[in-house]
């Protein structure tokens, strides 16, 4: 099989199908803006913007799991994942999937798919969210992107937990 990786969780033989993001996301779009000051250093609900948590505010203007990518700035194209209520400016695109895939899958793909070499070559690098859900790449059946998903977030906090229980060097 062409489509499909090496290595597979037992059961699973399908092929994996090439999609672009659009058929597969529900939400795919910029945060909103939210002044200065009103992010704080403590909050109810954690701001992310494009390199991740500024700090905390008030109100929240996302509910659920969502892929945050990195819109704006040198980092742009950089990863990261909010579960729950949080707030998302406009420097930061939230991508959650739609009921045929799995959101965590998506996050651990776009990361590898190194979305920084879309940017434009302005004096500020930017991605244009029209541009980046046009992309396609190959996805398995919803039942192996969670387990997929979950494999790597395993391991994610397996070594979160690690680094936290090892002395700095």
């Amino acid at each position: 099989m062409a489509n499909t990786p090496k290595i597979r969780f037992k059961g699973f033989t399908d092929d994996w199908e090439q999609r672009k993001l659009s058929d597969v996301t529900d939400e795919f779009q910029s945060g909103k803006f939210i002044a200065a000051a009103d992010i704080e250093e403590a909050g109810e609900y954690p701001v992310y913007g494009g390199n991740g948590l500024r700090g905390y505010c008030n109100t929240y203007n996302h509910d659920g799991d969502f892929a945050l990518i990195g819109r704006q700035g040198a980092l742009c194209g950089n990863m990261n994942f909010s579960c729950g209520k949080a707030y998302f400016t406009e420097h930061a695109v939230a991508v959650k999937a739609n009921s045929s895939s799995n959101t965590r899958f998506l996050y651990y793909m776009l990361d590898k798919m190194n979305l920084g070499q879309y940017s434009d070559q302005s004096a500020q690098p930017g991605l244009a969210v029209g541009k980046l859900i046009k992309l396609e790449n190959m996805f398995p059946s919803k039942e192996e992107q969670d387990k997929v998903g979950g494999f790597f977030e395993e391991l994610d906090n397996l070594i979160t937990l690690h680094q936290r229980q090892s002395p700095l060097i």
